[in-house]
């Protein structure tokens, strides 16, 4: 079942157990019998539970399809990022996505002779080209 047609699905239960419960608390204000009445307030509770339960199941496959969509083919890793297949010029950060949230990287910015990008979400930095780390002890003149 495609989304939207989960979501419309789950939608529809629910506002179809809200309407129930309108029609049958407004029948229960008529009755005059204190067990019709009585009975009717059961009903009343079992068709709110089962509300709360569709609402419940809704959320939890909203959440499902979530956690699948990061293990899908929609993504690619192509090192240090990775990239949605629709998108393949938009790196995400790496770190976001490990925590399923497909986060932005910023364009490459210069600092010193070392490009980094920056992610969007949680400002984290990733150095994606310049020159090599210089080599030990090339940093002090030599004869100190």
């Amino acid at each position: 079942m495609e989304p939207i047609t989960t979501i419309t699905t789950g939608w529809t239960i629910v506002k179809t157990a809200a309407e129930i419960c309108n029609k049958l608390n407004e029948f229960g204000k008529s009755l005059k019998d204190r067990d019709a009445r009585h009975k009717v307030d059961e009903i009343l509770d079992q068709v709110r539970e089962l509300k709360q339960s569709a609402s419940e199941l809704e959320d939890e496959n909203r959440g499902l399809r979530e956690k699948l969509r990061f293990n899908s083919d929609e993504y690619e890793f192509r090192s240090p990022f990775y990239y949605h297949k629709s998108k393949p010029d938009l790196p995400l950060c790496p770190k976001c996505f490990a925590n399923k949230v497909a986060a932005p990287v910023a364009g490459p910015s210069q600092y010193g002779n070392n490009a980094f990008r920056y992610c969007l979400v949680c400002q984290g930095s990733f150095e994606v080209g310049g020159h090599k780390a210089p080599e030990p002890g090339s940093w002090f003149p030599r004869g100190l």
